[in-house]
Formats: structure tokens, C-alpha cells, sequence
């Protein structure tokens, strides 16, 4: 007698866990509900108000606009930018520059090897006539290439006085 009723509140207890247990499927679906009931909160630009979105049935949540999704959540300089912008522009600008010098020395390589040429080779009937019309475009392009890095370097130097102008700290430039 008393095994059975040992044997009848084991099996009490078993049927009441196996009852209160969560499936994953339960889990997944509160957090869910969970994630669409804070996305549905708008919080207002200044920070200081938040409002619930009308509707937040567990079938579907109001989205949150673009424009919200684009401002920035961290500190701002004058204009309204932030850090990611900026440090954004000044990788641009720089990559603009290490471009336009590794233009710059591969055509400064040009002519050399042009001028090497004209130096060296004696198998060319008439090298001047066929070899300096190739030095002269050559130079004449890596004068435009040396004109173009000196334009990215200067971008980088109005970027900084632009940053410096719009209030946001020296190291977003960085």
C-alpha cells in the first residue's frame, strides 16, 4: 500500500512537470510578442516622451519609419552628425589619396622605364620619334596624377576644419 502510494505521487509530481514545462516553441513565441511590443514604442527626437504605437496584436506590430532608423543615438556635432559619418567621410578621403598616390608612382614608374628606353635601346630605328611622344603623355599624366593627390590631401585638411567648425571632437577624425 504504501509503494502505491509512493508510485501515485511520483506520478502526481511527473504529470505536474510535465504539464508546467515550457517547449521551446512557448519560448520563442513570448519573446517574439516580447521584441514586437518594444519596437512598437516610438521614442520622440528630444528624448524625453515616449508613446505607444496603437496596435500591438501579436499578428503585427507597427513598423518604425525610416527616418527614426536613421538618426543618430549617440553624441552629435552642430550639423547633426555623428561619429560613424564622420569617421566614414575621412576613410573616403583618405582612401581617395592613397589611391591617387599609388596612380602617381605607377606612372612616375612609366616614365622612367620610358626614359630607360629611349636610353638603352639601339635595336629601334628612329627611337626618338617613337619613344618621346610616349614620355610626353606619360608626364603629362602623372602631372594630373600628382594634381589629383594634392586635391585628395587638401579634402582631408577641409574635412578636419569642417569637423572642427560643425563641434564634433578631433578624434572622429581619426
Amino acid at each position: 500500500m504504501r509503494s502505491k502510494l509512493q508510485l501515485a505521487w511520483l506520478l502526481a509530481i511527473v504529470f505536474a512537470v510535465d504539464c508546467s514545462a515550457q517547449t521551446l516553441g512557448d519560448i520563442a513565441r513570448r519573446e517574439r510578442e516580447r521584441q514586437k511590443r518594444l519596437h512598437s514604442e516610438v521614442i520622440v527626437a528630444n528624448g524625453a516622451t515616449t508613446t505607444t504605437a496603437a496596435s500591438t496584436s501579436s499578428t503585427s506590430a507597427a513598423p518604425t519609419p525610416p527616418a527614426e532608423a536613421a538618426k543618430p543615438t549617440g553624441p552629435t556635432d552642430n550639423k547633426g552628425h555623428d561619429e560613424k559619418y564622420w569617421r566614414a567621410q575621412f576613410q573616403k578621403a583618405r582612401d581617395d589619396v592613397k589611391r591617387a598616390e599609388e596612380k602617381a608612382q605607377l606612372l612616375d614608374l612609366r616614365v622612367k622605364d620610358l626614359n630607360s628606353k629611349l636610353l638603352n635601346r639601339s635595336d629601334i630605328y628612329n627611337r626618338e620619334n617613337q619613344l618621346l611622344p610616349e614620355i610626353t603623355a606619360a608626364q603629362n599624366d602623372l602631372e594630373a596624377a600628382r594634381a589629383q593627390a594634392e586635391q585628395a590631401k587638401k579634402k582631408i585638411t577641409d574635412l578636419e576644419d569642417e569637423l572642427r567648425r560643425a563641434g564634433g571632437p578631433p578624434g572622429w577624425a581619426r
